[in-house]
């Protein structure tokens, strides 16, 4: 939807609902640049909540909110990808924690990256060639406080892998609120939150019950179709640090729905 459609349907729209959005909504009437989406919630934002949000905020939120869309699957919910390691030649995920959805795309330009910065625990991981993905895992022994395995996980996606109903789902930890900003010095629409994973004890292996937590970013650039996902376990100051320092590098190479051949991945931090 471009701004003047946009604008045209918002004239549509009831000032009395858009009075009680921005009642409902603090952030939206302060001017705020960032939006919290509560997701312990049921979460049913009308569109007069949307509308307030762009009158509030100006065009520049729309392009921000408008990257990325969030839902929560339920639990029987089936994604299924093509896996040949399986005798069925495929692997079904369900009972999915959140799911995120992008604007169709056409053609993504294929990145690399580069990190800037990372914390001297994992220094030995800044490289000199871009990468696609790049994990921490064999590190993690640097960490002695992270319940995990994964101090740090980030990988590139484009959009259009995401296109006619594909997304980035988060399947084993459950998300807290959601933040989304725009980050204008790397011209890139954010997300961010924290997940927790609760984990039963598993007394033949001496493991007790506990609680994983992750931090996980999502940035993206709408233009250009491109995704990166950072997650792990060295908190969230230390995670938007390193993005904000990552060298982002273009292959020359576009990429289409059809050149993937699947078009659902989790963004969990796991191992492997």
């Amino acid at each position: 939807m471009n701004r003047e459609k946009l604008f045209d349907a918002l004239a549509d729209v009831d000032e009395a609902y858009i009075a009680e959005a921005l009642r409902y909504s603090p952030e939206a009437s302060s001017g705020s640049s960032e939006r919290i989406v509560h997701l312990n919630k049921k979460r049913m934002i009308s569109f007069a909540l949307a509308a307030a949000l762009i009158l509030a905020l100006g065009v520049a939120a729309y392009a921000v909110f408008s990257t990325y869309s969030t839902r929560v699957p339920e639990p029987e919910e089936t994604f299924r990808i093509n896996w040949e390691e399986n005798a069925s030649g495929y692997i079904e995920w369900t009972d999915a924690k959140l799911a995120v959805t992008f604007p169709d795309t056409a053609e993504s330009r294929q990145i690399e990256f580069r990190p800037g910065w990372l914390p001297e625990e994992l220094s030995e991981l800044m490289v000199k060639k871009p990468l696609s993905r790049l994990t921490a895992e064999e590190l993690a022994y640097k960490f002695p406080e992270l319940s995990g395995s994964q101090p740090l996980l980030i990988e590139s996606y484009s959009m259009s892998m995401f296109n006619n109903g594909g997304a980035l789902l988060l399947l084993y930890y459950t998300p807290e609120e959601i933040i989304e900003e725009r980050w204008e010095e790397q011209g890139v629409d954010v997300m961010r939150f924290h997940a927790t994973m609760h984990v039963d004890a598993a007394p033949h292996i001496h493991a007790p019950e506990r609680t994983i937590e992750q931090d996980i970013i999502l940035m993206s650039n709408p233009e250009a179709g491109w995704i990166v996902c950072l997650n792990g376990e060295i908190g969230m100051d230390e995670l938007v640090k390193v993005a904000k320092n990552l060298e982002i590098f273009e292959t020359g190479t576009a990429l289409t729905y059809d050149d993937f051949e699947n078009h659902y991945a989790f963004m969990d931090g796991g191992v492997g």
